[in-house]
Order: C-alpha cells, then sequence, then structure tokens
C-alpha cells in the first residue's frame, strides 16, 4: 500500500471485506506470552484466535496506512466483485478473540498503534 500511496492520487480498495489487521509484532508478543503462561498452567492449551482491533475493511486500512504515512493517496470504496480474483475471499475474517482474553488476559492489540510504530522505525 505504501508503494502504490506513493505512486498515484487515488487508489480502489475493496470495502466490503472485514477483518482484525494483526501485525507479525503483536503475534509474537501474545505467542510468547502464552508459552509462559502454560508453562504454570499447561491445562490451559487449546486453540485460541487473536487478531488487532477494531475491525476494519481493507478499504478503512488502506486509508489508515496513508494517514501514518503522511500520503494524500484518497481511497475509493469498491465491492469485492470488482476486483474478481481465482480465490474465493470471505467477507468476513474477523475473528473470536474472546477466550484468549477470558483465560490469558489478553486484549486484542491496537492495530492502528501497532501500524503508527513501525512506520516511524523505517
Amino acid at each position: 500500500m505504501l508503494k502504490h500511496g506513493a505512486a498515484c492520487e487515488g487508489l480502489t480498495v475493496v470495502s466490503d471485506q472485514f477483518g482484525g489487521p494483526t501485525p507479525a509484532r503483536d503475534i509474537a508478543i501474545a505467542c510468547h506470552f502464552i508459552a509462559i503462561a502454560l508453562m504454570d498452567a499447561p491445562e490451559k492449551t487449546g486453540v485460541y484466535h487473536l487478531s488487532g482491533a477494531p475491525d476494519c475493511t481493507r478499504a478503512d486500512f488502506a486509508r489508515e496506512i496513508f494517514a501514518a504515512a503522511q500520503l494524500s493517496c484518497a481511497v475509493k470504496d469498491v465491492p469485492s466483485s470488482q476486483f474478481p480474483t481465482p480465490a474465493q475471499r470471505p467477507k468476513n475474517s474477523r475473528l473470536d478473540c474472546e477466550s484468549l482474553e477470558k483465560v490469558f488476559g489478553i486484549q486484542r492489540p491496537d492495530w492502528r498503534a501497532s501500524l503508527r510504530d513501525q512506520l516511524t522505525k523505517n
């Protein structure tokens, strides 16, 4: 997105697919915390979901990237039907992260803060 946003005045981005962007750093932090917790409480093993918060569309994500990078690229919302792909993409890839918070006290990380941190480091 940064490359495209820097090279043009506007982009069309899908606005009917929802998810929670999750930076790798936030996943690593959560995994580290869980691994330590499981050493003391192995009965807590299981399947847990983690995704960044808040949920957003791909278009909203692009807007936030451009804003954080101070790029003036405008985002035009379009339906996913305008971007046919060989693989069907789900319209809803939001994850239920309630059990992760309940068992380990891990809240969904704010992906916007991680995005700003990453952009200031580069």
